[in-house]
């Protein structure tokens, strides 16, 4: 039997030796796809979580403003009340001085061609001081001349009406005397003892003595009204006397509020008005100062604790625009992060919201010594903030007045910048998902 096979043939198809010969790479597996259970078990989870996260977490809605610290008495600023050289400073920062206390010397002299014009004016009115003085003393001795001259007029007077009433008792006596001889002559006469003529001579003796008495009596009188014109002259130069001593004391006074008007410019003496704290100077000795300068501030003690204790409690003033302050009242909750102590350190510090200014503070009504610091804080943490813009006063309580700083307490300063986080309303967060549909159901 003849068989057709060829003895060259291969023995495997050149498919299954191409195969073969790429075993060099690896073997061939297939991916598994991840069990159905799996994937089941970790999407509960996620869905357990975010379901928990909405049900029990809760999210917080503040209004971020700025502020500055300041002392719960307030600050008083110690400005200049006229240019000058500061001469002199009596104190340094961080004096405690007392009502009336000098604190700073400025110096006003001016030159002209004769010298210092105070000086100057100083020796003028000097010169009309002496003439006042002169004067007053001029019109007192006059006065007192012309009283004595009235004085003695006067006493001249009275002696001379005490012997015009002697003279006139004496005169009434002679004529009660005449009137008694009438009418005895009279009588005589009518029996026949005495003539007619002789009764007419008595009766003439009785109207002569009668017409002296009335002289008498008429200079008497005269006399009364000269003494009571010396007296109302008396009373006159008294008066007068009066008038021009209180026109001469007022033109003094005058000219004493003119001295020290003078003194005053060619030197100022600043005092504190009020017993504190002095902080914040801002003026060396030498320096050209301009009126209306401030000088220093004042932090005025609080009565209620000694001269060696803290001098005055701090609270933070918050400077907000009308689109934070919408939702902040009294009572919330503050967060604070100081400037000078840095909250990733430090720590967040707590308050409480006091008081909310009712009407808007314009920026030429803010404080002069901090509107520039309060402003610039505004614009640099405001986002869109306008430094045109009005702002609103939020007083906040600081629940501390210190700051634990490695390991000691450090104490909070007047004018230290701040911002603050106002805890407005915390709600859950279902609450804000839903709050759309709530708000509909209310109405």
């Amino acid at each position: 039997m003849q068989h057709n096979t060829d003895d060259n043939s291969p023995l495997f198809r050149p498919e299954v030796t191409a195969a073969l010969s790429q075993q060099w790479m690896g073997a061939i597996r297939l991916a598994q796809p991840i069990s159905g259970w799996l994937i089941a078990g970790v999407a509960a989870l996620v869905a357990i979580a975010l379901v928990s996260f909405v049900s029990l977490g809760a999210m917080t809605k503040k209004a971020r403003v700025t502020g500055i610290t300041i002392p719960i008495t307030g600050s008083i600023s110690i400005a200049a009340p006229s240019s000058g050289l500061l001469m002199h400073s009596h104190v340094k920062e961080g004096d405690v001085v007392h009502a009336g206390q000098v604190l700073f010397e400025l110096s006003n002299e001016r030159q002209g061609e004769k010298g210092e014009i105070t000086a100057l004016v100083a020796q003028q009115l000097a010169t009309r001081q002496q003439s006042l003085e002169s004067e007053q003393r001029l019109r007192h001795v006059q006065a007192q001349d012309k009283q004595q001259a009235l004085n003695l007029r006067l006493n001249n007077l009275t002696n001379e009406a005490a012997q015009l009433e002697q003279e006139i008792t004496l005169l009434q006596r002679r004529h009660t005397l005449a009137q008694e001889s009438v009418t005895k002559y009279q009588t005589l006469q009518t029996n026949g003892y005495v003539s007619a003529a002789q009764t007419q001579q008595k009766q003439e003796d009785l109207i002569d003595i009668a017409t002296r008495l009335s002289t008498l009596k008429r200079a008497s009188l005269q006399q009364q009204a000269n003494k009571l014109a010396i007296a109302a002259e008396l009373q006159q130069v008294a008066n007068n006397l009066a008038t021009d001593q209180v026109q001469l004391e007022r033109a003094l006074a005058s000219l004493q509020q003119e001295m020290a008007e003078n003194r005053n410019r060619k030197m100022s003496l600043i005092t504190a008005n009020q017993t504190g704290t002095i902080t914040a100077m801002s003026a060396q000795v030498g320096q050209i100062i301009n009126g209306g300068q401030v000088l220093a501030t004042l932090i005025p003690s609080d009565a209620n604790k000694n001269e060696g204790e803290q001098l005055s409690q701090l609270e933070a003033h918050l400077y907000a625009p009308s689109r934070t302050t919408g939702f902040v009242a009294k009572g919330q909750k503050v967060l604070i992060r100081y400037a000078a102590f840095p909250y990733q350190k430090f720590g967040l510090q707590q308050g409480t919201v006091i008081d909310v200014s009712s009407t808007p503070f314009a920026p030429n009504e803010l404080p002069p010594n901090l509107a520039t610091t309060i402003l610039s804080n505004a614009q640099q943490n405001i986002q869109g903030f306008n430094s045109n813009e009005a702002l609103y006063r939020i007083k906040v309580k600081l629940d501390q007045q210190s700051i634990l700083a490695y390991g000691t307490a450090q104490h909070l300063k007047s004018g230290m910048t701040l911002e603050a986080d106002v805890v407005q309303d915390r709600r859950k967060i279902w609450e804000w998902i839903l709050e759309p549909v709530l708000a509909v159901a209310y109405r």
